[in-house]
């Protein structure tokens, strides 16, 4: 019998399942955070991260061209709804409200009727209250800059190819990341390191550890629990 606790010392990481391509998203955010963080020994952890997801773009892309997705998706319409949710939470807090803490007028020209009108939003009305917000970002890109309204106009494109690819019956292709081996289990590795490091440099406030990974592009894992109270017909 495993001890009591004893999965809290496995690499997730390799326990991930999800289509390729979503994995390497996932792999780019905490390659780029990496990169930005005022922490020397995570930013130290960057330049590997980098290697490995620009090696593994040229296997995604080389499977593509090959046929190796040709009748997939790479998110689900159910996904990238859960994606959209988290960005807006995200966007929130690292970025609208440290930018307009002393301007409540203008954070709410951006949320008029509060995050909560985004992210307890169903599948039905999130779209457009989504859209929305893409558009109040890119117009506040002067103080935001150009990138939230780019991942915001991204997420809406990806969301319009979901929906056509699953009304066409269109099916995820997902894998356990660390069974494929090679560099793919390499990348599982780099990003355990980023994870413990990040958790020694922020030991007093683990949170802060979580902030290197995304994990809203990756799919609910199995088992998962509903949030209690959770909108019916959400997503």
């Amino acid at each position: 019998m495993a001890a009591p606790y004893h999965d809290l010392y496995a690499n997730h990481f390799a326990n991930i399942r999800c289509s390729r391509p979503t994995f390497l998203g996932f792999l780019n955010y905490t390659a780029t955070a990496a990169a930005a963080s005022p922490a020397a020994a995570l930013k130290a952890l960057a330049p590997g991260l980098q290697a490995a997801a620009a090696a593994l773009t040229g296997t995604v892309v080389a499977r593509e061209d090959q046929g190796g997705t040709g009748q997939t998706l790479t998110r689900s319409k159910k996904d990238v709804l859960r994606a959209m949710r988290v960005f807006v939470q995200d966007a929130n807090a690292v970025h609208l409200v440290p930018t307009y803490r002393q301007q409540p007028d203008r954070l709410k020209e951006l949320l008029p009727q509060g995050l909560m009108h985004l992210t307890d939003a169903n599948a039905a009305d999130l779209p457009v209250r989504f859209e929305a917000f893409a558009n109040a970002l890119t117009a506040h890109k002067a103080d935001l800059g150009p990138a939230l309204g780019k991942t915001a106009a991204d997420l809406l494109a990806e969301l319009t190819a979901a929906t056509a690819a699953q009304d066409a019956g269109l099916k995820v292709v997902k894998e356990t990341i660390g069974s494929l081996g090679g560099q793919w289990g390499q990348a599982c590795q780099l990003l355990w390191q980023l994870h413990c490091t990040a958790l020694a440099a922020h030991w007093e406030q683990p949170a802060l550890a979580e902030a290197y990974f995304n994990y809203g592009l990756l799919p609910r894992r199995a088992g998962g629990k509903a949030k209690a109270g959770s909108t019916p017909g959400k997503a």
